[in-house]
């Protein structure tokens, strides 16, 4: 079984990820497609494949055997703040694509951080306009749209408890 953990932003994705890790030990493969390409997606395993990807929607999303689109909450700005600090305070913004000049507290990346954290604000609503016309369209029957972490922990659990029923598991 393979698990698709998306949505737009940083919005918890990631920990939602470790918290299926967490919940069950030796039994997920977890991949963050930051750091991963599609070749290291497994065709087929014993295991579950836990793939957390902000556009995973546009990545071939049909090899997927269910979705958990992730909401962002209504402090989805103070988030990005957050992450504008540690961008600030590390040196390294924009940890999927790296920019800036690798040096913590460089006034020049100030500029970079500003126009990707107002470029995230400003078009969050469009982007999940987009994501939800594509799941209605597409992938309905295997999308399970979420407002927290908890909840989407709750529908994988979901996914484990059918799969361990049907005995592939």
């Amino acid at each position: 079984m393979k698990i698709l953990i998306t949505g737009i932003g940083n919005i918890g994705k990631s920990s939602l990820r470790e918290m299926v890790v967490h919940k069950f030990p030796g039994r997920v493969i977890q991949i963050d497609m930051d750091y991963h390409t599609h070749e290291d997606i497994p065709e087929s395993s014993d295991k579950v494949v836990v793939v957390e990807d902000v556009h995973g929607l546009e990545r071939n999303p049909e090899q997927y055997d269910k979705i958990i689109y992730l909401m962002p909450p209504s402090n989805h700005f103070v988030l990005w703040m957050r992450r504008a600090w540690a961008w600030f305070s590390g040196g390294i913004v924009d940890l999927s694509a790296p920019k800036g000049v690798n040096k913590p507290y460089a006034f020049c990346n100030i500029p970079i951080i500003v126009k990707i954290v107002f470029k995230n604000v400003i078009l969050a609503k469009r982007w999940v306009l987009e994501d939800m016309e594509t799941i209605m369209r597409k992938f309905r029957d295997k999308t399970v749209i979420v407002k927290n972490t908890k909840t989407g922990l709750q529908e994988i659990e979901k996914a484990f408890l059918v799969k361990r029923k049907s005995g592939l598991l």
